[in-house]
């Protein structure tokens, strides 16, 4: 389901910064103007994915729990 979220963010996102730059430009989007509207997610999307590694990573860097010297007898 994750997945699927980030992929509803990523394409309203798009779609957002496609729409401002076809109202901030009168003629049609050139491969600089693409490149600029599908930017804003991708940097999102790596941005969450890193995020969500690094995490995990530290979810699984902790040390298991030390019992206290009363409860090993």
């Amino acid at each position: 389901m994750k997945h699927i979220d980030v992929a509803v963010i990523a394409a309203t996102l798009w779609l957002l910064a496609s729409m401002v730059l076809d109202i901030l430009t009168p003629k049609s989007l050139t491969a600089l103007m693409i490149a600029a509207a599908l930017a804003p997610p991708f940097l999102i999307g790596i941005g969450i994915h890193f995020a969500r590694e690094y995490f995990k990573a530290r979810r699984r860097s902790y040390p298991p729990p030390q019992l206290d010297e009363h409860f090993k007898n």
